[in-house]
């Protein structure tokens, strides 16, 4: 899973990623752009360099309220992966409060926690991380290409590590 944010505050949701992994492969996935909640449209302008979404991309996007149960719907009882999952636990979390949603706990793993215990690079940014995992470039800070970036980073590391590998990961699993 990834989100991009239109301004520094996590709820400001304008993009989401999610793919869903099977035996080790990309079977399906689903990404939006996202109308951020009330409150939290303004885009900064640091947010839309880096990600290149503007307010004038996300008119007509569902809002949050709308997305979030295809999320819940797609994602079933897996665990949510992310690059940085603090980061994308946190936008999940403030988002559906900003919308008075209900968010049950949830098991997330965090591949950039998992890549520090494995690797030892000097940064452990998704591009960073994928380059030393021999995973191709792909387009960052799009939330659709990120989560996808970030499921083969996770289905390699465990590739890598073998039958202990699994051990090894699982222990960056948390439930928020």
């Amino acid at each position: 899973m990834d989100f991009e944010t239109a301004n520094p505050k996590r709820a400001s949701v304008c993009a989401v990623g999610v793919v869903k992994v099977r035996d080790g492969v990309v079977v399906d996935a689903l990404d939006t752009l996202v109308q951020p909640p009330p409150g939290h449209e303004a885009f900064n302008g640091r947010n839309v360099a880096v990600h290149g979404i503007t307010a004038g991309d996300v008119v007509g996007a569902p809002a949050w309220d709308v997305v979030y149960p295809k999320i819940a719907e797609f994602a079933g009882s897996d665990a949510f992966v992310a690059h940085n999952a603090s980061f994308d636990r946190s936008v999940l979390a403030q988002a559906s409060e900003a919308h008075g949603i209900f968010v049950p706990r949830s098991t997330w793993l965090c591949t950039r926690d998992a890549a520090k215990s494995v690797l030892d690079l000097p940064s452990y940014r998704l591009p960073d991380v994928s380059a030393a995992l021999s995973i191709g470039a792909h387009a960052h800070h799009d939330a659709g290409a990120d989560a996808r970036q970030c499921a083969l980073v996770l289905v390699e590391l465990c590739r890598r590590l073998g039958p202990r590998g699994l051990d090894l990961v699982r222990h960056h699993v948390r439930v928020w």
